[in-house]
This record gives C-alpha cells, structure tokens and sequence, in this order.
C-alpha cells in the first residue's frame, strides 16, 4: 500500500513526514497532529526501503509506545515484529539484557522499585551501624539518584557517612545483581563510553532515529540517542519547548538547544496548525507563553473559527466555585447532549482535589482521578474511614485489623492469632472475640492482657460518643485521632521528614473537614453514617470495577492533563500563590517560566469551551484568607474573556426546545434510519 502523504497532512505535517535522512528539528505545537505525523512518517520510511529494525522510535510512556506501533501497522497493513517503538527505559533494559555481562552482572538480574531501593538502604544503614530512623531515606535515595545521574554533585553539608552509605548501597545493587530505574539509562551510556565497538553495533543496528516529546528529556537521555545517531546522522526530534513542565523530575528544554549545536547542519519545521481548540482559546494560549523569554517563537493557528470568548469566574470561595462548575456541566450536557467525559476540572496542586472529588460525589456526578491517587484511598484517610468504619460496626473485620496496631500497640501476631481461633470457635468477629478473651480470661493480667483492655476501652468509649454526638460526629472522630497519637505514627514512619508527615496528616483533617460538611448539609439530615460510608465504598468500587464503562468527568492537576483534551475544560484556584506556585518560586525565582508553561498547557486542553475560577477568599488550613487572581491572567487580552454571573433558568420556550430535541433524540435511537 502507497501511502499519498501530501493528500493524508498538511503541508508542514507532509514535509516533515517526508524528511527522513538528516538531522531534523520538528517544533510542534499543542494539537497540531504531531502522533499522526509521526506516525505517518515512520510508515513512509518504511515505504523507502528503510528496514523496520533500522528504525529506533523513543517515547515516554508504555502506552504510548505501544500505540505508536499499532497505528503504524495500520498504515503499512504489517505486522513488523522488528520495528522498535520503545520508552527510554525499556530501550535501555534491551541493551542490559545483550550486554550487562560487560559489566560483571549475569542475564538473570533484577530491577529494583522504590520499595525495593528502600529496603536495600535500610539494610545497609544498618551493617554500616546507622539508625534508619534518623534519615529521611527518600531524600537520601533522591540524592543517590541526583548523583548517579550526574544531575548533581555532593552537597558541601552532605553528611560524610553518606558517601560511604553510597558507595556501599551500590556494591550491595551489583552482589545482588539488581539494577534501578536510573541504571537501566546511565549503564549503557557506561557500556558505549567503554566498549566503542559495542556502540559501533548499535549505531550500525539503528540508523534512524525518532523521539518525541524531546522537551522532556534529561541530560542522560539526550546524551544516549546522541550517541547513538553521532556517526549517522539521522536523528529526529519532535517537541514544544513551550510544553516543558517536567524539570522536577529531570527534564530539560534546553535539550532542544543542545540539539541545535551538536547538529548544526539541522533541518527545523514548525507544527503550528491547531486542530483540537477554538481561535480564541488559541489566540490566550499564544498571548501568554510569548511572556516567556526562552523558548522558540512559535503562533498556534486554526481555520476552524474564533469560538465563545473564556468565562471568567469570581465565586466567593471554594464552595461557591465548585457548585458554580456543577451547575454549568448540568446545564452543558443536558443542553449539548454530552457526557461527563466532555469535561475536565483542572488543578494546579493535589491538594486542592479531595474537596472536588467529594463534592462530585455527593452530587451523584461520576468523576475519575487521573495522574494520581484517589483521595479516599490514600493510606491515612483509609486508616480514618477504618476507625469510623469500627466505630459504627464493630463487627468489621477488615477494618479491625487494619486499626488494631496503627499506631503500634504490641498486638501481635500470637495475640491476634490467638482472636482468630476464640472468634473462629464462637462464630464470632474479631471485636466480640477481643471482649470474650477479656471477660472469661482472668487469669492474663499482664502487658498484652492490659493492651487489648486499652484498645477496647478505647474503642467503647468512642463508640458511645459517637452516637451521641448528634452532628458532630466528626469532632468525635477528630478526638480519636488525636488521642491515638497518629501524627506521633507518622512521624514514626517518615523520620526526619516533617513535609511527608504535614502532607500526609492534612489528608485526614481535609477528610474531616467533607465529613463534616455532610452531617452538617440539611439535604442528609435523614440520612445515617452508614449511608455516608456506603456512599464512600461504592465510588471506590466504581473507580476499580467500572472505570472505562461509565462517562466520567475527569479531575487532575495540570501535569497529568498533558497530552489529553476535553470540549469543555474548567481551571480552577486559577490564583496568585496557587498559580504561580509559591513555593515553587520561593525555591526558584526562574521557574516562573515553567509556571507559565504549565498554565499554557492547561488552557490547551479545552476544544471548544475554556472556564477559568479564581475565588475572591480560599480556605487556608481552618482559615478564610483573601485571593487574588493569578498574574498570569492578566498577561491574556481582557477582550477574550467574558465575566459570568449566576446561571439563569432556561426559559419556557427554551425549555420546550430543549425537551423537542431530546425526543427527537430518543426517537432517532428508537427507530434509526435507514440508508
């Protein structure tokens, strides 16, 4: 099959599809088609006598590999068991598996997960007589990471056992024949350093070379394909420095420039047909990212019209925020005929979901978190719902056993064996078996007979209080909490890091807080706790059971949106301190750049609709304080935006236009027509 590239893409698609030998720069724009030209170009090397093996495709994600595959043997109707459409990572795991032995590891190695690195550091902190629990082993891993990878070099107040710690963690790796995620990138480059000719047979192996998303990738991954296409030549990268928000984790857009210099003899072509958003969405895209003063000059365009101007909202607070967005997804989907998937709520920082999350859920709209934990199964918000859930049944099993030593009480495993078999005998729960081994066990009066006494008091106690408690039954639980000493338990599991433990106990007082909020709601005063958490289990089940059949309205940050897109997109917190981050530039006064690149990553997203919130007062841990919109809106035209009050009622003859064309809609389903 002969593929007419010139009637398939656009002119600047079909030239860069078509450029394939030479080192080519391709600078594509949000929405402007770069998967189908990338795919499209693959095919056409392919058509020109270039052998599948030759061919090295390099991506960031699995699924993205694996979908860069399946459409190209659309194209070419073959199944190319050769061609290599691979992440970094993988790429880098297929050299090991040839190779590794040039480095005195054996074929049957093992790839450590964080847990695993963790566990590892552990055990050497302890053979190098350190207490493991005076560091915070996530930042010593991240340093390890950092120096590894040669991102950074020892810090001048970096401990001088670390080094030692170092250098023993790693000769622990190489007895254990273990590799982690930054060796399956920096070993090979160390094999290519050190082996010319083993370098010299990939470089033969693969002579063209294609990455996308060339924006994001670090120093290391840049080095490995320049390596790789050095001699060839034939080296294509495909990005938009205007997308770069991944520095965190080592991403570098300056890579584009490098490219630039080490491949003088470039070709560069520019991707700047939008098809996914509307000339005015575009037009406030392109408006605010031209405030960047590092980037490659670029203008999104499209031939598909201006569209509605941005709605600009001004809620009170969050509540009113939120409520605002439900009422205008109502009224969309009902008046457009549209799904829940038509729509994304977008947020710069994790925290800002739970509250969302929960309010979508009790207004029975199916919602789906993307690029992150669901807030109710976060371990200490679980840990929570597991001591209300006992509070309310205490013939729970699950929920007693997951309690009953969180914090530690020195239950262990003799004693809780020794409940199994009294509730096993008795045809009891676990709870019930615990108050039996009290009352007929008078014999046992020592340290593990007084803490079971302790936990069960415990639990009595609170239970009573729970009940009467009217509607504050979340005070109630907040003084559990507190009496069990759970913040002292995270503290306990991430020593030395205050952020983990601060982050991870605003969890549980964010859970409180919607908890609250619902006993206190008039709507549920007839309703019983047990419907609360039933409501709480029944998400969860969705979220696993059902979670590609139901339409849902997709909740994320503004990291875990990129490369999606929805008709309608809501940003909300859109406010100075949330967006620019200020943290973020409190650590770094230069990242305002990458702030601004986030935001313009947000806003194009949105096909045909963008709303952006900013709320006149946020709640700040138990206090309301003043907000004021993000910076970033005013460096968009003031004539794209359109301020929106309170949603009116339809009116009656829209009302009945709108009930004619759902009965025309049912009617056509009913009885379609026939061709």
């Amino acid at each position: 099959m002969s593929l007419d590239l010139a009637s398939l893409l656009n002119t600047e698609q079909h030239e860069a599809a078509s450029t394939i030998h030479g080192p080519l720069l391709i600078i594509a724009g949000a929405g402007s088609g770069k998967t189908r030209m990338i795919c499209h170009r693959i095919a056409h090397m392919l058509e020109r006598g270039i052998g599948q093996q030759q061919i090295l495709a390099l991506t960031f994600t699995n699924k993205a590999a694996t979908e860069m595959a399946q459409r190209v043997r659309e194209l070419t109707g073959s199944p190319l068991p050769d061609l290599v459409t691979s992440t970094f990572h993988a790429f880098g795991l297929r050299v090991l598996k040839k190779q590794c032995h040039l480095l005195g590891y054996r074929q049957n190695f093992t790839i450590y997960d964080s847990s695993d690195r963790a566990s590892l550091l552990r055990e050497v902190m302890l053979e190098e007589q350190l207490d493991p629990q005076a560091f915070d082993s996530e930042a010593v891993l991240q340093l390890f990471s950092d120096i590894k990878t040669e991102r950074s070099g020892w810090p001048d107040d970096a401990p001088k056992t670390f080094k030692t710690l170092y250098d023993a963690y790693r000769e622990h790796m190489r007895l254990y024949n273990a590799f982690d995620f930054d060796d399956l990138l920096m070993l090979p480059l160390t094999i290519f350093d050190r082996y010319p000719q083993v370098l010299e047979e990939y470089r033969t192996h693969h002579t063209h070379i294609m990455v996308d998303e060339f924006q994001d990738t670090s120093l290391e991954q840049y080095r490995l394909v320049q390596l790789l296409a050095a001699k060839s030549r034939n080296l294509c990268v495909v990005g938009d420095d205007d997308q770069s928000i991944y520095s965190w984790r080592g991403a570098n857009y300056r890579n584009i420039m490098r490219f630039e210099q080490d491949f003088p003899e470039r070709k560069e072509i520019k991707l700047e047909r939008n098809y996914r958003s509307t000339g005015t969405i575009l037009e406030a895209a392109n408006t605010l990212i031209t405030h960047n003063t590092e980037r490659k000059e670029k203008a999104l365009w499209t031939d598909s019209g201006k569209g509605g101007l941005i709605l600009q909202l001004r809620p009170e607070d969050e509540e009113v925020e939120i409520m605002t967005v439900i009422r205008k997804m109502r009224n969309i989907s009902y008046e457009r005929q549209v799904g829940w998937d038509a729509f994304g709520i977008l947020v710069r920082t994790n925290h800002l979901i739970p509250f969302i999350e929960n309010k979508l859920m009790l207004e029975n709209i199916p919602c789906s978190v993307s690029g992150g934990q669901s807030f109710f199964e976060r371990k200490e918000v679980k840990d929570t719902l597991a001591y209300l859930r006992l509070l309310v049944n205490p013939d729970d099993d699950i929920a007693f056993l997951r309690v009953v030593n969180t914090p530690r009480r020195g239950m262990g495993r003799s004693t809780l064996l020794q409940l199994r078999q009294v509730a096993e005998r008795q045809h009891v729960s676990l709870s019930r078996s615990l108050q039996l081994v009290l009352e007929h066990d008078n014999d046992r009066k020592g340290k593990q007979y007084l803490t079971m006494g302790r936990f069960h008091d415990l639990m009595e106690t609170y239970r009573q209080a729970l009940w009467a408690a009217g509607t504050r039954k979340s005070s109630i639980l907040r003084s559990l909490m507190e009496e069990i000493g759970y913040r002292n338990h995270l503290l306990a599991e991430f020593p030395g890091n205050e952020d983990a433990v601060m982050w991870r106990y605003k969890s549980i007082e964010t859970f409180l807080a919607l908890f609250s909020r619902w006993e206190q709601d008039p709507d549920h005063r007839d309703q019983s706790i047990h419907e609360y958490l039933h409501m709480i289990s029944l998400a969860g089940r969705e979220r696993k059971d059902d979670e590609d059949k139901v339409p849902k309205v997709a909740l994320m940050t503004m990291h875990a949106s990129k490369g999606l897109e929805f008709d309608t997109v809501f940003l909300l917190a859109i406010e100075d301190h949330v967006i620019p981050h200020a943290r973020t530039l409190e650590e770094n006064p230069d990242a305002i750049e990458e702030e601004r690149r986030l935001f313009y990553v947000a806003i194009t997203r949105a096909r045909k609709l963008l709303c952006i919130s900013s709320c006149q007062q946020r709640k700040r841990g138990r206090e309301m304080v003043a907000s004021q919109p993000s910076r970033f809106l005013s460096e968009i035209p003031a004539q794209l935006f359109e301020d929106e009050g309170e949603d009116r009622e339809l009116e009656s003859d829209e009302t009945f236009s709108a009930l004619a064309r759902l009965r025309d809609m049912l009617a056509e389903k009913q009885n379609p027509k026939v061709v």
